[in-house]
């Protein structure tokens, strides 16, 4: 019987049952970058959502340098082509916040398939990746998840 439950596991994932994501652990937190799906028509919207979570078993301080705590960024074989933090002003104030054990920050959004530029971009394959700008203590000044690579078609 569990030949077939492996089976059928199986057969979802290779039919998408699950959506497109990436992950990455970095001292306590947990990043967890995906979209919607893996292949979206000219224009339309990709959905993305940036998860981080506290592993730790107490509550985990991180700082924010501004305003903005992520952000997105779309590849095209290593160029960029878009940034969610593009065209943003943020706060320059430094501020810590403390992430219960356990507690999630999710940050969504959608990409547009539009260009640094505005433009409509081409159909191909395109890598999405996640920045969290929260810093640990004795960490790195942000952590990046990704790529999640998806296709958009004709």
């Amino acid at each position: 019987m569990s030949v077939w439950v492996v089976a059928a596991a199986l057969l979802v994932a290779l039919a998408g049952g699950a959506p497109p994501s990436a992950e990455r652990t970095a001292g306590e937190l947990r990043l967890h970058l995906s979209v919607n799906k893996e292949t979206y028509h000219v224009g339309e919207a990709v959905r993305i959502r940036l998860r981080v979570t506290n592993l730790a078993s107490g509550p985990l301080a991180v700082t924010m340098r501004s305003g903005q705590q992520y952000d997105v960024i779309v590849r095209q074989r290593g160029a960029l082509i878009w940034q969610w933090s593009h065209d943003k002003a943020f706060v320059q104030v430094i501020r810590e916040s403390t992430l219960a054990p356990g507690e999630t920050l999710t940050f969504t959004g959608a990409w547009d398939q539009r260009d640094l530029q505005g433009r409509q971009v081409e159909p191909g394959a395109y890598e999405i990746w996640g920045v969290f700008l929260g810093v640990q203590r004795h960490g790195p000044p942000s952590v990046e998840t990704g790529p999640v690579r998806i296709v958009i078609g004709r």
